[in-house]
């Protein structure tokens, strides 16, 4: 006799129904997750994230009727939102694909300590916008040129309030 599961997810209504090994790798995924992430401030916000964006691909697979979701649906779920990345050693913060680091591909604001000339803003700036962060340092001492030092001020708040990655292949793993 094979168990049938049936869980909600973060964010979906609907409940979705899993055999005992997709149940069982899903919640080892979950699990794991959740330890990697124990030391992330940010640690509730990221299993929601995760569990909504798995809540949305099973939306999709299951679209309508009351479907059974395999061992083989739930692997290829997973596989497709990639693991969990921590930040330590080489590592920086964000599960791919994760809806906590955004949307796939959305881009967040970071200051980037590697190449940093004051505070790393510039290259946070270059890094978000894709553009060399030569430009992105022209453009702001222009700025600050044009408004009589207004930008100064927005560089030094952007200093305190914007969090901080050590380099920018860790930003791009975010973003992925």
């Amino acid at each position: 006799m094979d168990k049938t599961n049936a869980i909600r997810l973060t964010g979906h209504a609907d409940e979705y129904r899993l055999d005992e090994d997709a149940y069982a790798r899903l919640t080892r995924y979950l699990d794991q997750a959740s330890v990697r992430l124990q030391d992330d401030p940010e640690r509730a916000e990221v299993l929601g994230d995760l569990e909504r964006s798995v809540g949305d691909r099973l939306s999709t697979l299951v679209a309508t009727g009351d479907r059974l979701v395999t061992a083989a649906d739930i692997d290829g779920i997973l596989e497709e939102i990639g693991a969990v990345d921590t930040g330590d050693t080489g590592t920086a913060g964000r599960h791919q694909g994760s809806p906590a680091a955004g949307d796939p591909g959305r881009r967040r604001l970071r200051r980037i300590k590697e190449g940093q000339q004051i505070f790393g803003v510039c290259n946070g700036l270059a890094a978000y916008a894709d553009l060399s962060v030569d430009w992105v340092r022209t453009i702001f001492f222009f700025a600050a040129l044009l408004t009589a030092g207004l930008f100064t001020i927005v560089y030094i708040v952007m200093a305190f309030i914007l969090p901080v990655v050590p380099t920018r292949e860790a930003y791009d793993r975010e973003r992925a």
